[in-house]
């Protein structure tokens, strides 16, 4: 059954790594997979919901970046390690590997710290939801189409962000004091 499951991941792998594959998404893909391009946005971002957004803003700047930051650590130098993939241009032979990463392959680290921030953004803006889940869909994909993760790589790391966010966002509405929950309320809903 583990076998097949892994033939399965390794099909999928090829068909966006290399059935995917054109000029366009060549040049587009490492920009979008690249923290480095996206920083600017995550501080502006904190920026405008610390300064524009009042009470509501602020707590999600500090659920989101201190959720994010554990999140990522935690899996980085513990679970990678522990689980210990290796990652599919090591494995496999002709896979095109578009960027560079480092570490093990299970989860992969963008795919949990975004849909973690999709959760927690999700509840405190759901009207955006759309966008936050287009956001971290596009990154999980990402880091298929530059061969630097497997599918199942992405859907676990989604899966445990989207546990986890969803966890932070519970604590923040039931077991903050309630003066702050109140406030939270307001873009957290039930």
């Amino acid at each position: 059954m583990i076998e097949a499951l892994l033939h399965v991941d390794v099909w999928l792998f090829y068909a966006v790594n290399h059935g995917w594959s054109n000029p366009v998404f060549d040049v587009i893909m490492p920009v979008i997979t690249n923290s480095r391009y996206w920083l600017p946005v995550y501080i502006l971002g904190c920026l405008y919901l610390v300064v524009r957004q009042g009470g509501k803003g602020r707590w999600c700047t500090v659920t989101l970046v201190g959720t994010v930051v554990l999140l990522d650590q935690a899996s980085a130098h513990f679970l990678k390690e522990a689980i210990g993939r290796v990652r599919p241009y090591d494995a496999l032979g002709d896979v095109i590997q578009l960027v560079g990463s480092g570490g093990g392959s299970f989860p992969s680290n963008h795919a949990m710290n975004n849909a973690a921030a999709a959760v927690i953004l999700s509840a405190f803006y759901p009207s955006l939801r759309p966008l936050w889940w287009t956001i971290a869909v596009v990154m999980a994909f990402s880091r298929v189409y530059c061969g630097v993760h497997y599918p199942s790589d992405v859907l676990g790391g989604m899966a445990i962000g989207a546990l986890v966010g969803w966890g932070v966002v519970h604590f923040v509405r039931h077991r903050v004091r309630h003066g702050v929950r109140h406030e939270v309320r307001h873009g957290v809903g039930h």
